[in-house]
């Protein structure tokens, strides 16, 4: 109260201000409350303990007002930006001292104290905090002065309000949010740009609504008329800022990545991000309508592109992986997007290692991770080996392990095949064996094909054309490499994905075709017999 009799008999009062003070001196605040049953009490006149306002006790609510002046629209006082001036008017007549600010060169009002509050309405770290002089704190920065911390740096009050107020909406904005860790990126020009940890749907494509991409040719068109719009958004003035923000301890809060890039050089580097790091992927879950109930419904989108960095995560390390090593995981794969470099080979072999346990997954996850693994491995042998590999089946190509991937979806064909004829479903050996087999596949794949005997014996002649291929990729490989004793590389998986999806695209002709054929009946016979 007294220091809002303080700002209300200063020059630059406020008649909404004013108002509040004249009503709360009247300390009928609670009581008007309790009349108008928005506060309850108990019967002893005290305020009832567990009883919520939304989602907090009533007991730790705040109270807003609004103040109605002839002629003024705006009654919201916490939204009258005349109210903000005027408070702002108030503390600068306060204050007596000036300093040198170091960020506008001036000698104004400058400020010890600097927000909190930063990333979310809860967070207590800061960005500028100098609330501790003992010990060695500024020793090196300032010499002898150790203790003296407006030697390192002072700030202008309104300069540091400033700051950091726009770096809280920024972040509300459009900040990348994991956890605590927020990676955020803006236009010096106030313009959109792609969200660089976003995939390629969301982040490039979000915006439009084009039809699928079906092929690797339409995802490039595509793609350089997507960025080829944000550049003529941009235009060539604009920069381009990404930073990373985490805090380490409760208060302290770090900027743990920061660059600043012209904007057709931030645009030429995501687009290698998103050209080099691709695959076909069908995990994607987007809104389709209301159904007759009124519930929300949802549908799988296939398309082309670079994973997320979150769904990488996700990918190499499953749902449990800890906050530490996800926002850790995040931060690596940052210079990857930003600065093309190299992707880091732990991430790739952490994926391999998941997909290759296909059991110990649920089956709907370990489709969404064979793509993403899929997407890693191609972008890591492009970035060290210069190879391009292709997305569909190259039946050229002469790579032992991918050789050997095909085999083992071969081989996992067959048996699905056959446990289908009999209505049976059930993991496969090929599915099994697979982590074995990628680290021995000459040992493994004679396991394998033993157990492959029986269900090629039950489909007989249904099966002579999966034998026959199986057959004809074996002869791919010379005697050394069948029987080599070396593990499989990382393109193993890249075989068995393209040879896997040949088949699962036939499944999918016969299921047309076999519909289109009983649509036939029924518009020859007018019903189905």
């Amino acid at each position: 109260m007294k220091q809002l009799e303080g700002w209300c008999n200063s020059p630059n009062y406020n008649k909404k201000v004013n108002a509040i003070l004249y009503y709360l001196k009247k300390k009928m605040i609670i009581s008007d409350l309790v009349t108008q049953k928005i506060l309850v009490c108990n019967d002893n006149g005290t305020l009832t303990k567990g009883v919520k306002i939304g989602a907090i006790d009533q007991s730790d609510a705040f109270i807003r007002f609004k103040v109605e002046i002839l002629g003024e629209d705006e009654s919201a006082v916490w939204l009258d930006t005349n109210v903000y001036e005027s408070y702002i008017n108030y503390y600068l007549s306060l204050q007596e001292e000036v300093d040198l600010c170091y960020v506008k060169g001036e000698n104004i009002h400058c400020s010890e104290k600097h927000p909190a509050k930063i990333r979310h309405t809860g967070d207590k770290a800061k960005l500028i905090s100098a609330n501790d002089d003992t010990g060695f704190t500024y020793r090196g920065r300032i010499g002898g002065a150790k203790k003296d911390k407006n030697k390192v740096v002072s700030i202008g009050y309104e300069t540091t309000q400033k700051a950091h107020n726009a770096l809280r909406w920024l972040i509300e904005k459009q900040g990348y949010k994991n956890g605590d860790q927020v990676i955020l990126t803006w236009s010096t020009k106030n313009r959109d740009v792609p969200e660089p940890l976003g995939d390629t749907q969301d982040s490039i494509f979000g915006k439009e609504e084009a039809g699928e991409i079906s092929t690797e040719k339409e995802f490039a068109r595509r793609l350089n008329s997507a960025i080829s719009g944000y550049g003529y958004d941009l235009g060539t003035k604009s920069e381009i800022i990404i930073m990373g923000l985490d805090a380490a301890t409760i208060g302290r809060l770090s900027i743990t990545y920061y660059r600043e890039l012209n904007s057709m050089d931030f645009l030429n580097r995501i687009e290698y991000w998103h050209k080099t790091c691709i695959w076909k992927h069908s995990y994607k879950i987007v809104p389709d309508g209301v159904d007759e109930k009124g519930k929300s419904k949802i549908k799988h989108i296939t398309f082309i592109g670079a994973p997320s960095p979150k769904d990488i995560v996700l990918a190499c390390y499953g749902d449990k992986v800890n906050d530490k090593l996800k926002k850790s995981t995040v931060e690596r794969l940052l210079p990857c997007i930003i600065d093309s470099a190299r992707l880091p080979y732990d991430i790739v072999n952490s994926a391999i290692y998941r997909v290759s346990n296909p059991i110990s997954i649920e089956k709907w996850e370990w489709e969404k991770i064979l793509t993403i693994t899929c997407a890693l491995v191609r972008k890591y042998r492009y970035d060290k080996f210069k190879e391009e590999w292709a997305m569909s089946l190259d039946e050229k190509q002469v790579d032992r392990s991918y050789i050997f991937g095909r085999l083992l979806a071969v081989a996992q064909q067959i048996e699905e095949y056959a446990l289908n004829t009999v209505g049976e479903k059930r993991d496969t050996n090929a599915e099994r064996l697979m982590h074995q087999f990628k680290i021995h596949p000459y040992k493994t794949w004679g396991i394998i094909t033993d157990k492959l005997k029986p269900y090629m014996a039950r489909l007989g002649s249904k099966g002579i054309k999966l034998v026959e291929l199986m057959t004809k990729i074996n002869s791919m490989l010379s005697y050394e490499d069948f029987i080599s004793q070396n593990k499989l590389e990382d393109s193993y998986i890249l075989g068995y994905y393209c040879q896997r999806e040949i088949f699962i695209e036939e499944k999918n002709q016969r299921i047309q075709e076999s519909q289109r054929q009983k649509l036939e009946k029924i518009s020859e016979g007018g019903k189905l017999i």
